[in-house]
């Protein structure tokens, strides 16, 4: 854990884990006032169990009050401390730094803004490929999305002339800003670029878009609405528990969603794609695909939900609404994972776009069904709405009035 604003703010939220460890270059107040606390206890250590390890100690005098002679502390010379082999033989280590600057690609740089030096590397690398080496391990990068006041981006499209790559694109897995994270380990450089875009301020999202599309990182036809309409809605981001205990969490689509929404529909049967689309099985060209991510909320709602699969975010079921201004009500489908139905994840989505739509003032929805589509046509008989049908060629088209 480095040294700072970041830092202090990560370990104040804290305060209601239990049994933590701590193998550290630095011990800062934060970290002093979780063992205050009885949450680090390195009771779960595999190595040097039962202390706190730390090269030297920097805070307020309360901190070195504490750390006089208190024999749950043990300080280590840096060659044991910043030992990558060392730090890797502590199962479920997580290492956290922050960074001046990242790109695109994810190279990042803690030591120098161009050619200033700003500090030494530190314990950066070490904690850093320790980390990753250690079972279970994590990395994570936390900066701010701007500086300056908000003039400047710390993610660009590369670093600025003569800066020191402090950490490699191997080095870095999760990428922290107060708009998102990006998990950047296994992506294509695409991905990754588009990751990264995705949690930076939105008023620098186009200026990146645009030079990642002349540095060949992304498609150069990548799509991109501009503006608040086209903003990632986060307050729209919701936790679920299924029945059946499945963890849910319904949230918008982001700009980086393509590949994640690729998987899932070619994971759907060809009963599913019939359902859903009408037709036999599809292709999926990013063509395609994009039109489905990007999302213009004045026009439309997207949401999918989501659960965590190794490590992964995957999507295992989709709903979206279409408004039609004229009569106040929207076209709504949706479609779930094959592995996933009737496990109540799509009366969830139905559930939460009711309640999205009531809030934007709509007076229903109109859906398009097979007839054959029995799971679907009890979903929404189920839904708690007034509706009409009329059935035509083997579709029910539906009217689903909101009850107040």
């Amino acid at each position: 854990m480095g040294f700072g604003i970041l830092p202090n703010e990560i370990m104040a939220n804290l305060g209601t884990k239990k049994h933590l460890g701590v193998h550290t270059e630095l011990l800062s107040d934060g970290l002093i006032n979780l063992m205050k606390l009885g949450v680090i206890d390195n009771s779960r250590k595999m190595l040097n169990r039962g202390k706190t390890i730390a090269t030297f100690c920097m805070g307020k005098r309360e901190a070195y009050e504490y750390i006089h002679d208190n024999p749950s502390i043990s300080f280590r010379t840096i060659d044991y401390t910043n030992d990558p082999l060392v730090i890797a033989q502590e199962d479920n280590m997580v290492a956290i730094n922050s960074a001046l600057e990242i790109d695109l690609t994810g190279q990042a740089t803690s030591e120098s803004i161009g050619s200033i030096f700003y500090s030494g590397i530190g314990g950066h690398q070490d904690f850093m490929r320790g980390a990753i080496m250690a079972r279970n391990g994590k990395t994570i990068l936390t900066l701010q999305a701007t500086a300056l006041d908000g003039s400047v981006s710390r993610i660009v499209p590369v670093l600025s002339e003569a800066a020191g790559v402090t950490l490699n694109r191997g080095d870095v897995r999760y990428v922290v800003t107060e708009f998102g994270i990006a998990y950047l380990h296994g992506k294509t450089i695409r991905e990754r670029a588009m990751d990264l875009i995705a949690i930076a301020h939105p008023k620098f999202r186009p200026w990146l878009l645009e030079e990642a599309k002349k540095r060949g990182l992304i498609y150069r036809d990548q799509a991109f609405i501009p503006g608040e309409k086209g903003e990632y809605r986060e307050y729209l981001e919701a936790y679920r528990t299924t029945a059946g205990g499945l963890h849910i969490l319904y949230r918008p689509f982001k700009i980086s969603d393509e590949p994640l929404y690729k998987d899932f529909v070619y994971a759907l049967s060809d009963v599913s794609i019939y359902r859903r689309f009408f037709s036999g099985r599809l292709d999926m060209p990013h063509e395609r695909i994009q039109d489905m991510v990007i999302v213009d909320y004045s026009k439309e709602m997207a949401i999918c939900a989501v659960i965590a699969q190794d490590k992964k975010e995957v999507i295992v079921g989709v709903g979206r609404y279409y408004i039609d201004e004229s009569s106040h009500s929207a076209e709504i489908a949706f479609a779930v994972r094959d592995a996933y139905q009737r496990k109540g994840i799509g009366s969830g989505l139905l559930a939460y776009l009711t309640y999205l739509a009531k809030r934007q003032g709509l007076l229903g929805f109109t859906a398009e069904v097979l007839s054959s589509n029995e799971p679907m046509l009890h979903t929404f008989a189920k839904g708690g709405f007034d509706i009409s049908k009329k059935l035509e060629s083997g579709i029910y088209k539906l009217e689903l009035a909101f009850k107040d």
